[in-house]
């Protein structure tokens, strides 16, 4: 049974060369220009085993027919495949369009060839042996590129003859007549031109299309000598290409009548002559690209070397992908560990990230659209680094890309110092709104004790010394407010640089705890809270008293600020080395969240239009602590309270913090 096929592609040289490939192995192709005319074929034509569609843009529009379409393969059976990139793949499975199969976009025609006859139904692969397929003589002296032309022909599956030279080509053509020749036109003993000529002179092989072929292009001696003995073309050699093979489908097909070659001695040795001549001055021109690439291999490696960036180079054509070691670096991986791939790259994006980068590769590819993006990619240990890559795609001559390179650079600890500069922006203007409103409400309470003290004693002969008393204890207490706030944000100014300086000697921590209770209970009973001192004990160590009076003072201020109408327990305990002090209220607590920043400068555990302050308290606490070589930790619960431990070396801070 001969497999038939439906080439759903656009009129073009590209959709011809394919299907040539696919007659030369014996297989019926019909074409279609379109969605539409290929579902017409499907229903009018003879079975159908296998429908490729060489370009998937001719199914990104596919919404409309996608039931008339299933409907279609359904009754034929045929497997629908689809020539795609992977954008383009994954943008086919969302539309619901039912492709059995992908093949990679990009490949050689015998890469082609060979996947679509993997891609046909087992039943009809294996009962098309009886085609008749092409017997190709080869004539070349270079056995590299005879294993190249091996490569490059063995999907087709051709019956191939190989020859060293051209009079063993001569031969071997007279024994066992070929169907086509390739011969290369420098070979010793017979070149390509003379092999040519001999073939054209010998009635059973006149008709023989023969291909010359060259490592370099042909000039116009060479096409005016291929012509003069018969030849059916002229192909420059080149690794990876389809020209030469294209050349040998088309000639292969065409069978037409062939050039006579000109009567008479043909000028064989004044051609040889020139082509040695033309051989020296490019092999002058070799040494010096070689050496230019040499030292633009070097300055290529020096760059790469020195960037902070990582580098990316993809073969389109065969789906592979090289990364230099200062991506693989980037990323905490060995080179065994890349597989090399595009959908291993794919693969390291995280999934929130990788439509839009898919997205962007496609349609630079097909679009030319610049390729910019921002994304995420995995690291080895674990977790995402933040990269943004740049990228620009080479292209063959029919606009077709091959090749496309790039760059990846991690931008995770640029994009760390610009949330925190941001944080750090929006922390200030909070404080300096919360300073503004702390400073403006003991002055505006001052303004008035004053102006109505001025107005009484105006208006009146003569004032009450109590009442006189009284306004001026207001005013006072606003006055002590507002030195509070200044000294604060002076000392937070000073412990920015350095340690707040410390004057040393033996002091009783319990003492300290006395002290200051005993000049806070006023404060306490304004907020109904009752201080309650369990256990303070002796406890002397070598400290500054002045700066562990206003530790205590921050946390009792603290405890009855967040816990109003409930009791405050201090505690004081020691040993033998250190000394604490435990202070814990039954107010709101903290949330766990905030727990970590609360000794930052600036930072509030609650929102600022509920509870005032500068947010500056816990962080002085925190820098006095630790500057007497101790430690400040806390406990809570929301809703139940916080509890606050102050530890304290007993011997003091450690030489040099003093």
């Amino acid at each position: 049974m001969k497999p038939t096929l439906l080439l759903v592609e656009a009129p073009g040289p590209h959709r011809e060369l394919l299907a040539l490939a696919f007659q030369s192995q014996g297989w019926r192709v019909l074409l279609a220009a379109g969605l539409e005319p290929g579902l017409r074929a499907l229903r009018e034509s003879p079975p159908v085993h296998l429908v490729l569609a060489a370009a998937a843009g001719l199914l990104s529009s596919a919404g409309g027919h996608l039931g008339a379409l299933h409907e279609a393969l359904g009754v034929s059976g045929a497997a629908l495949w689809v020539e795609a990139l992977p954008a383009e793949q994954e943008a086919l499975r969302r539309l619901g369009v039912p492709v059995t199969g992908f093949l990679a976009a990009g490949r050689s025609l015998g890469a082609r060839v060979e996947a679509v006859r993997q891609a046909l139904p087992p039943a009809v692969r294996d009962a098309e042996g009886g085609a008749s397929l092409l017997r190709v003589l080869v004539a070349e002296d270079d056995p590299v590129y005879r294993k190249l032309l091996r490569l490059a022909l063995g999907p087709f599956h051709f019956e191939l003859l190989e020859a060293e030279d051209g009079l063993s080509a001569l031969e071997l053509a007279r024994r066992r007549r070929p169907d086509i020749v390739l011969a290369d036109v420098l070979m010793p003993r017979l070149d390509g031109f003379r092999l040519c000529l001999a073939l054209r002179q010998d009635p059973k092989l006149a008709r023989v299309p023969v291909i010359l072929t060259h490592s370099t292009a042909p000039d116009e001696l060479d096409l005016r000598m291929a012509a003069n003995v018969g030849a059916n073309g002229f192909v420059q050699r080149s690794q990876g290409d389809d020209a030469l093979v294209a050349a040998l489908l088309r000639e292969a097909r065409e069978q037409g009548p062939l050039p006579a070659p000109v009567p008479g001695e043909l000028s064989t040795e004044a051609h040889l002559y020139g082509m040695v001549r033309q051989l020296e001055r490019r092999v002058g021109l070799l040494e010096q690209a070689e050496r230019t690439a040499r030292e633009s291999e070097e300055r290529y490696r020096l760059v790469v070397s020195g960037s902070y960036d990582g580098v990316w180079d993809w073969d389109v054509r065969n789906q592979r992908m090289y990364w230099s070691p200062r991506l693989l670096e980037m990323l905490g991986m060995k080179p065994e560990a890349f597989p090399g791939t595009s959908e291993a790259f794919l693969a390291r994006v995280h999934p929130e990230d990788r439509d839009e980068v898919s997205s962007a590769l496609a349609r630079h590819l097909e679009q030319g659209t610049p390729y910019d993006v921002s994304f995420r990619l995995k690291h080895e240990a674990g977790g995402y680094r933040s990269c943004v890559s740049r990228g620009r795609a080479i292209r063959d001559a029919q606009g077709r890309p091959v090749r496309m390179a790039g760059i990846i650079g991690d931008v995770t600890e640029q994009l760390r110092l610009y949330r925190e500069a941001r944080e750090a922006v929006r922390v200030r203007d909070e404080f300096l709104a919360v300073a503004a409103h702390e400073l403006r409400t003991p002055l505006a309470a001052l303004r008035l004790r004053v102006q109505g003290t001025a107005a009484a004693l105006k208006h009146e002969r003569q004032v009450a010394p109590e009442r006189l008393e009284r306004a001026l204890v207001a005013a006072d207490r606003q006055v002590q407010r507002l030195v509070d706030l200044v000294e604060g944000l002076l000392d937070v100014s000073q412990m920015q640089g350095h340690s707040p300086r410390l004057n040393l000697e033996d002091v009783d921590l319990g003492q300290v705890v006395r002290d200051v209770v005993v000049r806070s209970e006023e404060m306490a009973a304004r907020a109904g809270c009752l201080l309650v001192v369990r256990d303070v004990a002796s406890a002397v160590g070598h400290w500054d008293a002045l700066r562990l009076g206003q530790v205590v003072t921050h946390l009792l201020v603290n405890a009855v600020k967040f816990g109003p109408g409930k009791p405050v327990e201090l505690e004081v305990q020691s040993d033998a080395d250190t000394a604490s002090l435990v202070v814990r209220d039954h107010g709101i607590g903290i949330a766990p969240d905030r727990v970590d920043g609360l000794f930052r400068r600036f930072e509030r555990a609650v929102p600022t239009r509920n509870y005032g302050g500068l947010g500056l308290g816990l962080y002085r606490l925190h820098r006095i602590v630790e500057a007497h070589g101790g430690d400040v930790a806390v406990t809570s619960i929301p809703g139940q309270g916080a509890t606050f431990r102050v530890r304290l070396p007993r011997a003091g801070p450690p030489v040099g913090h003093a």
